[in-house]
């Protein structure tokens, strides 16, 4: 019973965005029980921690704790209609391009379902690996190193050297390296014991360190969307709350690199509240998934929201676009 009231009440308030008191909870919502009881078990769930009431107001408000018990145990889970995951799977899949492009429909279609900031970071791998380099002449004593990595990430570098060198040379060079290095990643190539001549020997520390460096680099929320729907909620009706979320999204890469970490590997995980790693989110609700190929490319999808979020609805879309992004990347990557 005390269950069937919170539900009421955390339902009611992510609707409304008003608290709720025992007198609507009784008139408006047939639980069986008198209008005194139901103020008992609000009693009760006050004293437990599950609900709170703002300054002087007669109503309740779920707490971080409420809503927690919430999306555990009194949440119905949600599914999407058929109609529209066909159709947004269809969207993603018939896009011809790359990540960056899916990644603008799913933010787009996460955010109008959950009236919340949906956010997207690329997908990276554990450790960049060799899929392919070329070197190509430009002028007797330089050339241009292009290193293809297996997660479709192109690098660039210009290579100055001792000796005036021919394409045939450098196609030579590059045909050798992309035997001994395809698939492998900096750490192995450093290991590996090869007899190498000078320009051979130039080209791996430049490949070695071009992928030291993207190893080192942190991930980055590459595409948001839905921030109108998300300032239009009564919590950011404040200037001083708007300003904290705009510092919060400010940073893509410091936001990136939380969102990364607190994915993991597996299903959807939600933050609520004081639950979050960093002060800056603690207002805020988190839903988050990882997408990818398991063990060798992953990105991290998610809405970031008021607690008063409607949990149901965003845990569906996040989830079932993690699958049809993981598709997507599958069938691209082979």
């Amino acid at each position: 019973r005390r269950g069937a009231v919170l539900r009421v009440i955390v339902r009611e308030y992510i609707d409304k965005a008003s608290p709720v008191g025992s007198a609507h909870v009784a008139r408006a919502h047939s639980l069986g029980v008198s209008a005194a009881t139901i103020r008992n078990e609000m009693a009760a769930l006050e004293d437990e921690g599950y609900i709170t009431h703002p300054h002087t107001s007669a109503g309740r408000i779920p707490s971080d704790k409420g809503y927690r018990y919430f999306v555990e145990a009194l949440m119905e889970t949600d599914r999407l209609p058929g109609h529209m995951r066909q159709a947004v799977q269809a969207r993603i899949l018939e896009v011809e391009g790359e990540p960056e492009e899916w990644a603008v429909v799913a933010t787009s279609f996460i955010a109008g379902l959950a009236e919340a900031l949906a956010l997207v970071t690329f997908p990276r791998a554990r450790a960049a690996r060799v899929k392919h380099l070329e070197l190509v002449a430009l002028q007797d004593f330089l050339a241009l190193l292009v290193l293809v990595l297996q997660e479709a990430r192109v690098k660039q570098q210009l290579l100055h050297v001792d000796e005036a060198v021919t394409q045939d040379e450098l196609f030579r060079v590059a045909n050798r390296l992309n035997a001994s290095f395809n698939g492998s990643t900096a750490q192995q190539i450093s290991q590996q014991s090869l007899a190498l001549n000078p320009l051979e020997e130039r080209v791996t520390r430049t490949v070695t360190k071009l992928m030291e460096a993207e190893d080192a680099r942190t991930a980055e929320v590459a595409q948001l969307a839905g921030m109108r729907s998300l300032l239009s909620q009564p919590e950011f009706a404040s200037n001083e709350r708007t300003l904290g979320l705009m510092d919060l999204v400010e940073d893509r890469r410091l936001l990136g690199s939380l969102v990364s970490q607190m994915a993991g590997d597996g299903d959807v995980r939600v933050f609520i509240g004081s639950e979050n790693p960093t002060e800056a989110m603690r207002d805020y609700a988190l839903i988050l998934a990882p997408y990818g190929i398991p063990g060798e490319i992953q990105g991290t999808l998610g809405v970031l929201g008021p607690t008063r979020m409607h949990y149901a609805r965003a845990i569906a879309a996040v989830s079932f676009l993690s699958g049809v992004m993981s598709e997507a990347l599958t069938e691209h990557y082979g």
